[in-house]
């Protein structure tokens, strides 16, 4: 009896170091830190339809150029699981803080590469925007963009008591202007609306008082008001293409003709009407074979319309929301300054892009050669893109861990 009752009372303790390792695990599962669920799924879900798209959208030209209808599709799809890779290490094991001591050097480095484009850098379709590196083509455009953000936020968390003042915010203004001059040595409009919009948001997240912020979009305002009333010949001399567009974007159909100038937006412009409610089934748009030029590339998003229709478009943009308020919520919810305006810059660049994207292929704004994040074609800027997301996740990881 004696040896039952010790053998009854012995069982309950032997429960106590099963409960003791489960704790434990929690905490080494606090310490690894758990990234923003909800952002990692969507960001996948973009990579994987906008690899799909990537094949549908240029079978066609890839064969009739290469013999290879799977030429593009391959290769978005090895940069994008390089990219997934990159995020994921940089999510896991870079700590954020890090990047604050080497804000400016890789500021400086990023605007130095930008004003050595021109001289050094190759055209492609007469445009001189790339480097060429072991046969990878390279825009360091790319990298300016997070650079600035990453110097302003780097700058605002320093200065944030000075921000209220206009004498504060003129750091910011500094970075983007030299910027700005170094995408416009390229020709590059796109980049450089993109850098003027960041600053814009960074400008806005500082907590600059709103009379100064008002003084500061007004000058903007006035600005280039003047070069478009006035300045023509100084925009020409930047920009030769703009004025061109502006042109072409007042009614596209007209400049179909001759040079074609207006034929990628008209183009577009039918593939996103013929596409109704439904689409007409993934792989069966018309407008990619031969009429839209460099369908993989900016205008990707006319034959996600054609095919997958107005349907498709709203899931699309859907996701696009999901992944702008789990990055506004990372913001949110960061464990200081630096890392809060750093989540937002990332996440504002983004939806800059994708907003600006859709206008010009509905010619709602003229061309200006914005591609789609997660959907056009480019190795290097998806794997740029795919790091600067791994940053969001590791800040929200870190905001995990803290709050832990």
């Amino acid at each position: 009896m004696a040896s039952t009752h010790t053998e009854q009372t012995a069982a309950p303790k032997e429960q106590k170091p099963k409960k003791r390792v489960r704790v434990n695990q929690n905490r080494i599962y606090r310490l690894i830190g758990e990234v923003d669920r909800p952002l990692l799924i969507v960001i996948i879900a973009l990579v994987c339809i906008g690899s799909v798209m990537i094949f549908s959208a240029s079978y066609a030209v890839a064969e009739s150029r290469f013999g290879d209808s799977y030429y593009f599709a391959r290769s978005q799809v090895g940069f994008a699981v390089v990219g997934i890779l990159a995020m994921a290490l940089v999510a896991r094991i870079l700590d954020y803080r890090v990047l604050k001591r080497f804000a400016y050097i890789f500021y400086v480095i990023a605007l130095g590469l930008n004003f050595l484009v021109p001289f050094f850098g190759e055209t492609i379709n007469g445009a001189t925007r790339w480097f060429v590196i072991f046969g990878l083509q390279f825009q360091p455009s790319e990298l300016l963009k997070f650079a600035l953000v990453l110097a302003c936020a780097t700058y605002i968390s320093n200065h944030y008591s000075e921000m209220r003042t206009l004498k504060g915010s003129l750091p910011l203004v500094a970075f983007t202007g030299a910027a700005a001059a170094a995408t416009l040595l390229q020709s590059h409009l796109s980049a450089t609306i993109i850098i003027c919009l960041l600053m814009v948001v960074m400008l806005w997240l500082s907590g600059l008082k709103g009379f100064y912020f008002g003084v500061v979009i007004g000058a903007v305002a006035v600005l280039a008001i003047f070069l478009l009333t006035f300045g023509r010949g100084i925009i020409e001399a930047l920009v030769p293409q703009a004025l061109t567009r502006l042109e072409v974007w007042e009614d596209p159909f007209s400049f179909m003709g001759g040079e074609g100038k207006g034929w990628q937006p008209a183009q577009s412009l039918y593939a996103i009407s013929s596409g109704g409610f439904w689409g007409l089934g993934l792989g069966q748009s018309n407008q990619k074979h031969g009429y839209l030029p460099e369908p993989q590339n900016d205008y990707i998003f006319a034959i996600l319309a054609e095919e997958l229709g107005f349907f498709g478009v709203i899931c699309v943009i859907v996701l696009f929301g999901v992944l702008a308020y789990r990055g506004f919520h990372v913001s949110r919810n960061a464990p200081n300054r630096f890392s809060s305006m750093l989540a937002m810059g990332i996440t504002a660049q983004i939806v800059i892009q994708v907003m600006l994207n859709l206008a010009v292929v509905t010619n709602t704004l003229p061309s200006t050669g914005i591609s789609l994040p997660f959907f056009s074609y480019g190795g290097t800027s998806l794997i740029i893109l795919l790091a600067e997301m791994g940053i969001v996740l590791s800040i929200s990881r870190y905001s995990f861990i803290e709050q832990g």
